[in-house]
């Protein structure tokens, strides 16, 4: 099997494999380029090492520690993140990155599939981007984004929780005058767009 080990740097956006399938699609696959940390829960890590591709963090409970230590014995070195069983995958992962001192993370799910309710820590101390096979998804933490965008070009804005004020330039839509909890934009001409908020908010990109 090959390795994509080569010099880590927790400065490096680690890459939490919720979906292993989805690194067959060559832009996803493309993020694995800058030997990330590949943090996978155990019902990946047949899928994955499939794909040729060694898992660094595996988290399981365990029972599944148990169940697949000599099979994963073949992939050392690897780090078994040993969860309890009332927490899940994700935030058992994220808490690990965090102690890591790990300052960004490409999760590979759909933010609309998590509990982004129990987000609040990690949202406040890393840089997050979701992504799918079609978007990606990213936590706005500043409430301000700015880009050069072709015209035509669509992206959604999301908050978190309850609506929340925007104010937009460079969209074929004027900015409303309440708050909103999503709204999808259109790029009017190629230029610089911007979208501010008072509070952080998701924004999602088409791949």
């Amino acid at each position: 099997m090959s390795s994509h080990h080569i010099v880590r740097d927790e400065q490096e956006p680690a890459l939490l494999v919720l979906n292993a399938a989805w690194l067959r699609n060559e832009t996803l696959a493309s993020l694995l380029e800058w030997s990330p940390t590949i943090v996978v829960p155990a019902g990946e890590v047949e899928v994955l090492t499939t794909l040729g591709i060694k898992p660094d963090v595996v988290v399981a409970t365990h029972e599944e520690k148990i169940q697949h230590a000599a099979v994963w014995e073949a992939f050392a070195p690897l780090t078994i993140l040993e969860r309890i069983s009332e927490q899940n995958d994700v935030i058992a992962a994220l808490h690990y990155l965090l102690a890591n001192k790990y300052k960004a993370v490409n999760i590979f799910a759909s933010p609309f599939d998590l509990s982004l309710s129990e987000f609040a820590l990690f949202f406040a101390n890393m840089d997050i981007v979701f992504y799918s096979e079609g978007s990606r998804w990213l936590w706005i933490r500043q409430g301000k984004y700015s880009k050069w965008l072709p015209a035509g070009t669509k992206l959604s804005i999301k908050s978190l929780d309850e609506p929340q004020e925007f104010m937009w330039s460079g969209f074929t839509a004027k900015p409303s005058q309440r708050p909103l909890k999503k709204v999808t934009l259109f790029v009017e001409n190629d230029n610089l767009v911007s979208i501010q908020s008072g509070q952080p908010f998701l924004l999602e990109e088409q791949l």
